[in-house]
């Protein structure tokens, strides 16, 4: 595939205290590189330039996990501002030569339909799909792309009533339950939860928030800077084994307590510098007890939690924080998401009792372990230990 991309500008990290509008009175202008850097809490998980020229967008986009990697693209838009066409490139950096082999496409419209072309990856190939003239192309991550939410935010408040997606694996345009919020500000759906966004008076995205959503990043736009390419730097970090990852890996917990064999199978969300009991775990809202899938606890006998009995069997467990008292919660439902809590399925609740640590727990971690009278489940996480009884029937 014939691709051509200019080489961008990279923002460093110092551009977090000395590129942002509100804070330094730098006012960005439509003639210069949008500049935007994402972060989890106090790691930087991506940055993002890219170039408005005419009717023309071309960018590059660094994602650090789990792994580093480059994309390169460009867009071309028609006379009414709608997509005309996407072309992508998508490298690991040579600093990590075993990183993921790259991959590249298209996707060009025409009339009332679009060819999509992949090059390399897992499903390369061509397909063609039904697309409306006003679709939005994406790189295919949701929300992963700050030209993808600039756009939508300029279709939605320039009066379009529905905003359709699509990504690059060759599926149909989906609609969005795009929201307007006011006048400078709208959110896209992700997954069910609403990423908020705001553009200035010209129309130029700002930054966005994903406080509301299961996935917290936040992204915001900075002063460019000329300072060579943070895309080589980490993922030289990856090759020697210092990268990011995956931002909640899986775990599993396994212990055996007078006979029963307990397993529980969950992720594990990390602290990042944020606040944690009250935070990020919020007040008065059930959690599910890490991250992305629901956390899954399997007993090969039956458990006695205070009078409430847990036969033998495998159940989701999920936990509430309210105003410093925290509790577990047994529930019948298997399967599910870490979203998809139906409080209608639940067995009991059970008062945990807080432990204060000596040190942080950066990564969330549950563990069964023996005492005198049975085991205990024990979930620690930031400063604090939450301790639940159990017996052994």
């Amino acid at each position: 595939m014939k691709k051509s991309f200019p080489l961008f500008l990279i923002v460093t990290f110092s551009a977090l205290l000395a590129g942002c509008a509100s804070d330094s009175g730098w006012a960005p202008s439509p003639d210069e590189p949008r500049a935007f850097i994402s972060t989890l809490g106090s790691d930087t998980m991506a940055v993002e330039v890219y170039v408005r020229s005419g009717d023309v967008i071309e960018g590059t986009l660094v994602e650090r996990s789990p792994q580093t990697r480059m994309t390169e693209y460009r867009v071309e838009l028609n006379e009414t501002g709608h997509f005309r066409s996407l072309s992508w490139s998508t490298m690991t950096p040579s600093t990590n030569p075993g990183g993921a082999s790259p991959t590249a496409g298209s996707i060009t419209i025409d009339g009332d339909s679009a060819t999509v072309v992949r090059e390399g990856g897992q499903n390369p190939g061509m397909s063609k799909v039904a697309a409306p003239g006003n679709v939005v192309l994406s790189l295919g991550r949701t929300g992963a792309s700050m030209f993808v939410f600039e756009q939508v935010a300029t279709q939605r408040l320039g009066g379009a009533d529905e905003i359709l997606i699509m990504g690059t694996n060759g599926s149909a345009a989906r609609a969005n339950a795009v929201q307007t919020i006011s006048t400078d500000s709208i959110s896209m759906d992700y997954f069910g939860n609403q990423r908020v966004g705001w553009v200035d008076d010209q129309g130029q995205l700002i930054g966005i928030s994903g406080a509301l959503t299961t996935n917290k990043m936040n992204s915001k736009r900075v002063e460019p800077f000329l300072v060579g390419s943070i895309a080589d730097r980490w993922a030289a970090l990856d090759l020697a084994g210092q990268g990011i990852g995956t931002p909640s890996p899986a775990a599993t917990a396994v212990a055996q307590v007078d006979g029963a064999n307990i397993e529980i199978q969950y992720s594990q969300p990390a602290k990042r510098g944020r606040d944690i009991w009250g935070g990020l775990v919020p007040n008065g809202t059930v959690w599910r007890t890490g991250a992305n899938a629901a956390t899954h606890l399997t007993t090969s006998q039956d458990l006695m939690f205070g009078e409430d009995t847990l036969p033998a069997g495998m159940y989701t467990l999920w936990s509430l924080w309210e105003d410093g008292a925290y509790s577990i919660i047994l529930n019948e439902q298997t399967n599910q998401w870490g979203t998809a809590y139906d409080g209608s399925m639940d067995l009991f609740r059970v008062s945990a009792t807080a432990v204060a640590l000596s040190s942080v727990v950066e990564r969330f971690t549950l563990s069964v372990e023996d005492t005198d009278s049975g085991g205990d489940l024990v979930l620690s996480w930031d400063m604090t230990q939450y301790r639940v009884p159990f017996t052994v029937q």
